[in-house]
């Protein structure tokens, strides 16, 4: 009991130190990491004249958002996409699950030559899938040359061994809990 109480008047005294507003994003962080109830509050700490509401909900989702480990939560059809100076890939992901929201993606294309070696490129982009929802992304691949793509086809789900192909999936999701 007496550890409360000095806890209780140590955040008093940090409150009346330092303000109210600091500890509540201190609290808010430390209890709501994860979820989507932490960006809302962190949104009404954050009004801002200067800031756009999407760049402080953009700022307030990386801030809460959490990497998700359950390969339902963006899955998709995709494939590249060849402009004047870039390669990008794009497609359709769908989030599958009905407790989180995606908020986030890193996808990996990887392509395999004719001896069977992969070389991997990654990519990551900022995204929003409402739970048992879908949206449209696109990232760009620098380092990847639409010339490593002539003549590649999709490699078979079940090839152990391919070869003369290419491939990707969704490597890293991150998301809230609703």
């Amino acid at each position: 009991m007496k550890n409360y109480i000095i806890a209780g008047l140590l955040c008093l005294v940090l409150a009346l130190a330092i303000g109210v507003r600091p500890v509540q994003k201190t609290v808010n962080e430390a209890l709501n990491q994860g979820t989507l109830k932490g960006v809302e509050t962190c949104m009404s700490y954050s009004k801002s004249e200067l800031l756009s509401n999407d760049a402080v909900q953009a700022t307030c989702v990386t801030t809460f958002r959490k990497r998700l480990y359950h390969n339902g939560h963006a899955t998709g059809r995709a494939g590249p996409r060849l402009g004047e100076r870039t390669v990008s890939w794009g497609g359709v992901l769908e989030n599958k699950t009905s407790d989180h929201v995606t908020t986030w993606i890193q996808v990996s294309v990887n392509i395999f030559d004719k001896d069977g070696e992969e070389t991997e490129f990654l990519a990551d982009t900022p995204i929003w899938i409402d739970p048992l929802d879908e949206a449209e992304f696109r990232v760009e691949l620098p380092d990847l040359e639409s010339k490593q793509l002539e003549g590649l086809e999709f490699c078979e789900h079940e090839d152990a061994s391919p070869t003369d192909c290419m491939a990707w999936n969704v490597s890293g999701v991150m998301g809230l809990a609703i």
